[in-house]
């Protein structure tokens, strides 16, 4: 069966390109070419360069298998590799957040808002 790839608009190709705007970095950290990266996945080298490229939506389980042949966590794909700790970070305020209820949620940010105002 021929399968046509759905077009995305130009928002969602944005959208996709900010998502994926680190994994070239990591790639070249890594030292692992588009080639060597289709080849692992089991896949054509022109469909990984759409997804990098944002043309073609990537399925969480495809980013996760693509931050372990990068031998990175999946959150830490969404930064520059030089700001790995950030990564972190964030993950860590997340699961802090997800605890909190609304308004321990907002004295908490308002909190963090106010620290930043004074470093």
């Amino acid at each position: 069966m021929d399968m046509k790839e759905k077009q995305l608009t130009p928002e969602e190709i944005a959208k996709n390109r900010h998502t994926l705007r680190f994994v070239k970095s990591w790639m070249k950290l890594r030292n692992i070419t588009q080639r060597r990266l289709a080849e692992d996945l089991n896949m054509s080298e022109p469909s990984v360069s759409k997804w990098l490229n944002g043309k073609v939506n990537m399925t969480l389980s495809q980013f996760v298998r693509i931050a372990e042949l990068l031998n990175a966590k999946p959150e830490e794909l969404l930064f520059d590799p030089s700001e790995k700790d950030k990564a972190k970070k964030y993950k860590e305020a997340a699961e802090l957040a997800e605890n909190l209820d609304p308004e321990a949620f907002e004295a908490w940010v308002a909190a963090g808002k106010a620290m930043r105002k004074r470093y």
